[in-house]
């Protein structure tokens, strides 16, 4: 046993210089205790932990096990206290019910253009009937009927419907009003009406000037493309992916190659590789130029200087952050002569990333980003001496840059599967074949072609590059189709269990961050992790927050929609979470189980007599026949009829709760709602 001891001792001397790739992931740690807290957690508390946990660490200092135990202890508090902070910064009005066709008057923020209408995003906002302590900061509004002419920093008049911030679709979902929430984004809704225009814009913030500037280059894209591949480009080249059409955005999921559409690291990267090798090699065409001053360096924070007016422009979002800094790294290496490409600019910015915004560590832009880039960084790390050895020609550098994007792509897409499966219940079978093959199109034609559009659109001379980004992205999308096409493209899967998917990427850390051969340990909770999707315990009936939408399970697996339709949102959230691809209708009922009409379902499963109203009409009978569950989007708490019934899913109660989701066994109903996973937060309305 001491020898055992002594060896992991030994282990961990040989590691310490890795010690330091564990600081993010104790912050998030922290941070994802914070936000997975059933109550808001006191800050003076935080704040004493911290400074006994500092004391501690102090007075440890040179016992090297006492020091890591209370260091690891202050960062996770740390992480803890910073996300506390952000809540309290960006505590904003949240609307509290809905409002229906109110007069409201805001400034334009964004505009999101849509498939169907647009979505203004207003600030500025007033709103008829609510006082000004209690009006958001920010609300959203869809519309049917677009408005030639508008633009970022207009005032407007529309009449509108709004609604809180959506609650989760199912118990342990996403939660959109937490990310809204974090986005001072207080109401959303609809106008059936073109919107009035009050003032034109005036002079805007930095911001919105940055807005209009976006929107200005998506219209120059789009016009001379073909739409579909126009909206293509505006997603890659300014983050503009709410005109991206549905199918499209399914034909490349099912091929594995979305990620193309967000502006990543790849995005990043390649424009400001362009940019650097450009510059280097225009300044050294000049003699007395090169001869005299640092082109190198020079092209380094050209590029550098051109990184972060790429990044402003499309909007900060994770994974171009991640990246920037990335590049960041490199081009001050390059300055100070140094190599800046390691797994610790990763680690530094995974830190930056989770203080400037702790709760981007929720979302799969952020976790998918870094799981990507740790396992391409770990694996040449390990391995990059042995592939890209000596200099052997310029046709085996091609090989290699080829061999490379297979590699990358390989080890990418198996760092990301299980969290694409958490997230999106989506395997994707052909997606590495895509990758390998499609990729290699995107480094050498539709990347170039989109910088050196947008450098040329300032001297309107943007056109035949974007024709050539049109042709690149057209053979993209040809090659999509023809993998999502392929049998089992896309395989649905149920998630692994929170727990399964913790323990996961604990293993995946391990896996990557150390290296001694104990790594290889980290294989053991990848499995163990994974294999929790067979411990999947789906539930047999499903009510949304506002009973819109009730789904069946039948014995054979599949979901039965005796309320709404299969191409809702929340519908699509519920077929995938059940592994499933399609669901049935209210017509596929069979007659031995129920009958459905325009107003009333009546179904008997599971041993219970389950009864889902649909119209008013039905109030005052929607209790009788002596039913087990009652389901209702109308009030039926005070119907006399109803006090008998065993489970009552009213609209009261489901206000009260959430969306709700029932278990049978043995005769009795198990039912969890979301309510009782988001607890009392700043987020939750109560």
């Amino acid at each position: 046993m001491g020898s055992y001891i002594g060896n992991l001792h030994n282990l961990f001397v040989k590691e310490h210089d890795r010690f330091i790739l564990w600081l993010p992931v104790l912050l998030g740690i922290g941070i994802g205790i914070y936000f997975f807290l059933p109550f808001e957690p006191s800050i003076q508390f935080t704040s004493i932990a911290i400074f006994t946990f500092s004391v501690g660490s102090w007075v440890f200092w040179n016992n090297i096990n006492g020091r890591l135990f209370f260091l690891a202890l202050l960062i996770i508090f740390l992480g803890i206290f910073r996300a506390e902070i952000r809540t309290i910064m960006v505590a904003a009005p949240v609307l509290q019910e809905e409002i229906f066709f109110r007069s409201i008057e805001g400034r334009i923020s964004d505009i999101q253009i849509k498939e169907k209408g647009e979505k203004l995003i207003l600030d500025n906002v007033s709103i008829e009937g609510i006082g000004e302590r209690k009006t958001p900061e920010y609300i959203s509004v869809s519309l049917k009927n677009v408005m030639d002419g508008l633009e970022v920093g207009d005032v407007v008049k529309l009449h509108a419907t709004l609604f809180p911030p959506p609650t989760p679709v199912m118990p342990r979902a996403y939660d959109f009003a937490r990310m809204f929430y974090y986005q001072k984004l207080g109401a959303v809704g609809y106008s059936p009406k073109e919107p009035e225009l009050v003032k034109k814009a005036q002079a805007n913030d930095f911001d919105k000037e940055l807005n209009r500037i976006r929107l200005s280059i998506t219209n120059r894209i789009l016009a001379p493309m073909n739409e579909e591949n126009g909206w293509i480009a505006a997603a890659m080249m300014v983050g503009e992916m709410s005109g991206v059409p549905k199918d499209t955005a399914d034909v490349m999921r099912e091929s594995g190659i979305y990620h193309v559409l967000s502006i990543s690291g790849l995005h990043m990267s390649l424009a400001a590789m362009l940019v650097f090798v450009t510059v280097r090699f225009l300044l050294s065409l000049f003699p007395p130029l090169a001869l005299r001053l640092p082109v190198k360096k020079i092209a380094a924070v050209i590029a550098l200087c051109s990184s972060y007016a790429y990044l402003m422009l499309a909007g900060y979002p994770v994974p171009a952050v991640r990246s920037f800094i990335m590049i960041a790294s490199v081009m001050v290496a390059i300055l100070f002569d140094r190599m800046g490409i390691s797994v610790y600019s990763l680690a530094w910015a995974a830190v930056i990333t989770l203080l400037w915004q702790p709760e981007s560590l929720l979302g799969a832009s952020f976790q998918l980003s870094f799981a990507a880039t740790l396992g391409i960084l770990a694996l040449y790390e390990k391995f990059g001496s042995v592939i890209y050895k000596g200099d052997n020609g310029f046709l085996y550098r091609i090989w290699l840059y080829f061999l490379g994007i297979m590699i990358t792509s390989l080890i990418a897409t198996l760092a990301t599967t299980p969290l694409v499966i958490y997230h999106f219940n989506r395997f994707t079978l052909w997606g590495i074949a895509a990758n390998m093959l499609l990729l290699p199109l995107v480094s050498i034609l539709i990347m170039p072609s989109a910088v050196i559009a947008l450098l040329l659109m300032p001297f309107g001379a943007e056109y035949y590059p974007l024709l050539a980004l049109d042709s690149g992205i057209e053979l993209m999308m040809r090659g999509a189709r023809l993998f999502s096409g392929l049998p089992y493209a896309a395989i649905s899967l149920p998630s692994p269990s929170f727990f399964g998917i913790i323990i996961t990427v604990i293993g995946g850390l391990w896996l990557c961050i150390w290296q001694q051969k104990w790594r290889i340990w980290g294989v053991i909770p990848i499995i163990l992790g994974m294999m929790t999707i067979w411990l999947n315990q789906p539930y047999d009936l499903l009510v949304s927050s506002d009973a819109s939408k009730v789904a069946l399970r039948l014995d054979s697996g599949q979901l039965l929609f005796l309320r709404g339709k299969e191409s809702s949102f929340d519908a699509q959230v519920w077929l995938r979470v059940h592994g499933l691809n399609n669901g049935l209708a209210r017509d596929d009922l069979d007659e031995k189980m129920g009958n459905c009409d325009k107003n009333k379902c009546v179904v008997s499963a599971y041993g219970k007599k389950i009864i889902v109203t649909r119209g008013k009409k039905e109030i005052e009978a929607s209790c009788d026949g002596d039913p087990d569950i009652v389901i209702s989007h109308n009030y039926l708490d005070e119907n006399p009829s109803c006090a008998n019934v065993p489970l009552l899913l009213d609209k009261a109660r489901l206000e009260r709760d959430g969306a709700t989701g029932l278990r049978f066994k043995d005769g009795k109903v198990y039912i969890e709602n979301s309510k009782e996973y988001r607890g009392q937060r700043p987020w939750v309305n109560n």
